[in-house]
């Protein structure tokens, strides 16, 4: 944090039963996004349809490469089979952010079998929150 390079981490819940199916691989991915609804309210995008999040975010890289996420996690079956069970994570390390500005970012976790654009449960898969790196 001191060098204006923070790190996140995106943790996936326990789900009883989830499986990501035979040789289906799981990852995550993050990128700075603009929520629709502020666009709908009238806040204003370039004429060129660029996305100011996207451009501010700039580069960062994930602990492990490509943010795989293991196999090896799944299926979970509950507290009582599974007493030692730790969930997968991914680290995200953002590299160069632009300075003292509020960027909107959003991380999903793919894979074949999770939904992450369904408009009902906006947080199903996925994960947005504001990063900003304050300099003087």
């Amino acid at each position: 944090y001191s060098t204006g390079q923070p790190c996140v981490f995106i943790k996936m819940n326990r789900v009883i039963n989830f499986y990501a199916g035979a040789n289906q691989s799981m990852n995550v991915t993050c990128a700075g996004k603009r929520p629709q609804h502020y666009r709908d309210k009238g806040r204003l995008i370039p004429k060129d349809g660029r996305d100011e999040d996207a451009e501010n975010l700039g580069h960062f890289v994930m602990f492990p490469a490509n943010g795989n996420i293991d196999l090896m996690y799944f299926p979970y079956y509950g507290k009582k089979f599974h007493v030692n069970y730790t969930q997968p994570l991914v680290a995200v390390k953002f590299l160069n952010v632009t300075p003292n500005v509020e960027v909107n970012v959003e991380c999903r976790i793919n894979a074949a079998n999770i939904a992450t654009d369904d408009e009902r449960d906006k947080f199903a898969g996925r994960v947005a929150f504001k990063l900003r790196i304050n300099k003087t």
